[in-house]
């Protein structure tokens, strides 16, 4: 959930909580909302065959002899859960290898976690902080690390991850009173028996996600989306759909559907080389007009900028997020050009391949690589920086104030989409050539959410099906 702009108000105000974490990836208790060997997954070749969908190599899917769409549909459990009136979150193991689904540890409900680890229930006095309940954890897991623990109410929660061999299933049934807000997921290989220090994927920082949000039982809706913001794996490959709930609509490909994305690290991420696209030019003065207020807004897009060093110029007297309507209200007054000048520049061309783990990242030998890394992610990487430090922060845009020559510049949805840089690199046209409805840099527009009725179920599938989880999909 990364790209709305034009929507309707109720959408925007759902949207928002899945917002706060999209600008880039950190490594703190908050990051998890928001990881590296192996090779990217599907659920069966990529090509003509996938019907209405279409991209992607065969990667880690699609085991059992020729012509197997994956271990899920030899196996039986690839498919919707039961319509029977209750709703469910499916996770489905479509790989030839073991697969980690993690959520957040902060936002997930407590129905909604396992409940068998030997710290569940342990006496805490710290809601919502990990520093009790992560030491209580280390004690009881034997000298094994279990990750950041949170203090639930007043009890220690165990972390919500599931473990699915190929072709198993695990299903989250919502109670019939209960949204599920802030849904966030990821996929991970090689972790430990407490669903960390993972090969690939400990943490949703420097990894891909899967989001969803649930409004409560008849206000509103069902939200999901697959997001690349911080960077895309090769354990990453996804697939999410909405089960009942609502017929597709012909005219509208995001209501009630669903897509899957299986973009392959070692041959589909910039490498640096000019085989692939560039990073499309732009850097400009954004256009403004007076609007019926009175005041100066900015009138369309003010287009891309691929020179972090740069940016579009804003004019003086801008006013952002008018009438309180995305944020709130400010008005920038400093020069236009205050954004010149400072900044690493990734370039038009960039490598992005690189091989993480729980001790960081480094440059990838040539097929090796297991991380595609974003904007924000590459530039905190290379810089060695945070995302707020003058070199990555309109890469990252952390939502935060800073002020120049005594003006203060916020760096949230409305002022980085402005500026420009977020959208210039050539990391978004190269996922999107793949994956089209998948989200690539913070704040983008709204082209990549699917909504349902809150009556849907919703089933998610590692190394997705071409046929069921199309990357494209005709109208």
């Amino acid at each position: 959930m990364t790209n709305r702009l034009a929507w309707n108000i109720g959408w925007a105000a759902a949207a928002a909580v899945a917002l706060v974490c999209w600008g880039c990836s950190g490594d703190g208790p908050g990051a998890n909302a928001t990881g590296s060997g192996g090779s990217a997954g599907s659920g069966g070749s990529g090509g003509d065959a996938a019907g209405p969908g279409s991209g992607g190599s065969a990667g880690a899917g699609g085991s059992g002899g020729s012509g197997s769409r994956g271990p899920a549909y030899e196996a039986g459990t690839a498919f919707c859960p039961a319509d029977d009136s209750v709703r469910r979150i499916k996770l489905v193991n479509n790989c030839s290898e073991t697969r980690w689904f993690k959520m957040d540890g902060r936002t997930t409900p407590m129905w909604a976690r396992p409940t068998d680890c030997a710290w569940n229930g342990a006496a805490c006095g710290d809601p919502e902080g990990v520093g009790q309940c992560t030491e209580i954890a280390k004690n009881m897991a034997g000298g094994g690390d279990p990750g950041l623990v949170y203090c639930k109410g007043s009890t220690c929660a165990c972390n919500p991850f599931f473990e699915l061999e190929p072709g198993e299933q695990h299903e989250i049934v919502l109670p019939n009173d209960a949204g599920f807000p802030s849904g966030t997921g990821w996929l991970a290989t090689g972790c430990n028996p407490y669903g960390n220090a993972c090969e690939v994927g400990s943490e949703a920082a420097k990894n891909a996600t899967f989001e969803f949000t649930y409004d409560n039982p008849g206000q509103g809706s069902l939200y999901y989306d697959i997001s690349a913001v911080n960077a895309w794996t090769t354990a990453s490959a996804v697939g999410m759909k909405s089960c009942g709930g609502g017929a597709p609509d012909p005219n509208n490909i995001f209501w009630c559907r669903g897509t899957g994305c299986r973009f392959d690290v070692n041959t589909q991420c910039p490498d640096g080389s000019d085989a692939f696209a560039p990073a499309p030019a732009g850097c400009k003065e954004c256009p403004t007009m007076i609007d019926g207020n009175g005041k100066k807004v900015i009138v369309g897009s003010c287009g891309t900028c691929p020179d972090g060093k740069e940016s579009n110029r804003i004019p003086t007297g801008t006013v952002f997020n008018a009438g309180n309507i995305g944020g709130p209200e400010w008005t920038w007054n400093g020069a236009p050009d205050f954004a010149v000048g400072f900044g690493h520049d990734e370039g038009v061309h960039a490598n992005r391949r690189f091989s993480c783990g729980p001790a960081g990242c480094t440059d990838a030998e040539a097929g090796k690589a297991n991380t595609c890394l974003g904007g924000c992610d590459l530039c905190t990487v290379t810089q060695k920086v945070g995302a707020g430090d003058d070199a990555c922060l309109k890469y990252c845009c952390p939502n935060s104030v800073h002020t120049y020559n005594g003006f203060p510049y916020r760096y949230d949805s409305a002022g980085c989409t402005a500026l420009g840089v977020q959208a210039g690199t050539d990391y978004s046209p190269a996922v999107k050539d793949e994956c089209p409805y998948v989200y690539t840099f913070g704040y983008e527009d709204h082209s990549s959410t699917f909504l349902c009725t809150t009556s849907a179920s919703l089933l998610i599938q590692a190394c997705p099906d071409p046929v069921d989880f199309p990357s494209k999909i005709e109208p």
